[in-house]
């Protein structure tokens, strides 16, 4: 719109120079000829010139007049279209700023809980600390699992041996019984773990000779095949990255653990191969009490089968006594037949006797 104006006015005043130049070159011919008539003529030229300017004025207010109103009406229009725009961009700003205003306030309260359990961890690792809890802690885990995978019949808690000594728990197979003890070297690990570069091997092979030491007193308590056991222990390791580091991440030349707790009769697990094992083991219990419950079954048969066997000699005795029954009856009737008669015969001679008798009188 401004563009089309300056063009517009650019126009007029190109075209009144152009008006004045013409006006002055008739004049300056005109007076040569007729002064008088020339400025008569230059008179009615710049009359004409002027109406043509201001009908060319007019037209240009007009315009201009037009142009305006209709940017007017744009610039009212592109207005309430930015402040329609304003106006949603100011109510998403608000359902954003009472979004955020909530989530702030959910991040301070998880801030809150991140400090309180902080608190909660240093509190638990200070625990940790001490060797008993540690253990309770390793029990209370290895008694989930136990309780979780395998029937409560066959885990034992606290089983104690003939000397006193007690495992943590025992696993009650038919083979015998499977000792289970927990083992939670934390404080060797931890020194090893936060150790400086220099340090970790000393660190590491302290923690292995710990680990070793654990192994021995598994095996030399809890392994008595005498008393009911099997010729195997289990040592449960709460962590898995304890596990991890002992027995399967390993250093050249460092003695394999794994060879060692096998030679002592004792097989080392964490969580994870504790489970696996473990549901091996439920597998086992389950096909043994279904073989068990067969073994029953077959026993129950066995025994039915006696049952009949004595019935049918029963019945046959019985049905023997009843042959024997039916052949006394039978005799006996003949007999009560015969002696029946012999009564007849012996009521008929009586009375031809006394018949005899009163003729002879």
């Amino acid at each position: 719109m401004t563009s089309a104006i300056l063009y517009l006015l650019s126009a007029l005043l190109v075209l009144a120079v152009a008006v004045l130049a013409f006006a002055y070159a008739r004049l300056a011919r005109s007076q040569k000829e007729d002064p008088a008539r020339a400025l008569q003529l230059l008179q009615a030229d710049i009359a004409a010139r002027v109406d043509s300017l201001a009908h060319a004025h007019g037209d240009l207010q007009r315009l201009l007049g037009e142009q305006l109103s209709r940017s007017q009406g744009l610039v009212q229009q592109q207005l309430q279209g930015q402040s329609e725009i304003l106006q949603k961009h100011m109510q998403g700003s608000q359902v954003t700023l009472s979004a955020l205003t909530e989530k702030m306030g959910a991040i301070q309260q998880a801030s809150v809980r991140m400090a309180e359990l902080g608190k909660e961890m240093e509190e638990l690792q200070s625990l940790l600390r001490s060797p008993k809890p540690r253990g309770t802690l390793g029990e209370i885990g290895l008694e989930g699992l136990l309780n979780d995978i395998l029937p409560r019949e066959n885990v034992l808690s606290q089983y104690a041996f003939k000397d006193g000594k007690k495992v943590d728990f025992a696993i009650k197979l038919d083979r015998g019984l499977l000792p289970i003890d927990a083992k939670f070297p934390v404080e060797d690990f931890q020194r090893y773990v936060e150790a400086q570069e220099e340090e970790k091997p000393k660190a590491r092979k302290a923690f292995h000779a710990n680990l070793k030491k654990k192994i021995d007193e598994i095996a030399k308590l809890y392994v008595r095949p005498d008393e009911g056991t099997l010729p195997l222990a289990l040592m449960y390791l709460p962590a898995e990255s304890l596990y991890y580091e002992a027995f399967v991440a390993r250093e050249r030349g460092e003695e394999d653990l794994w060879e060692y707790s096998f030679s002592k009769s004792v097989l080392p697990l964490s969580p994870a191969t504790l489970a696996a094992y473990l549901k091996t083991v439920a597998m086992g219990l389950k096909a043994a009490a279904v073989e068990q419950s067969a073994r029953q079954v077959m026993q129950l048969l066995q025994s039915l089968e006696r049952n009949l066997a004595a019935f049918r000699e029963s019945h046959e005795v019985l049905g023997k006594h009843l042959n024997n029954a039916q052949q006394k009856y039978e005799e006996t009737a003949r007999h009560l037949g015969s002696f029946e008669n012999n009564l007849a015969r012996a009521k008929d001679f009586k009375l031809e006797e006394g018949s005899a008798e009163k003729g002879k009188a």
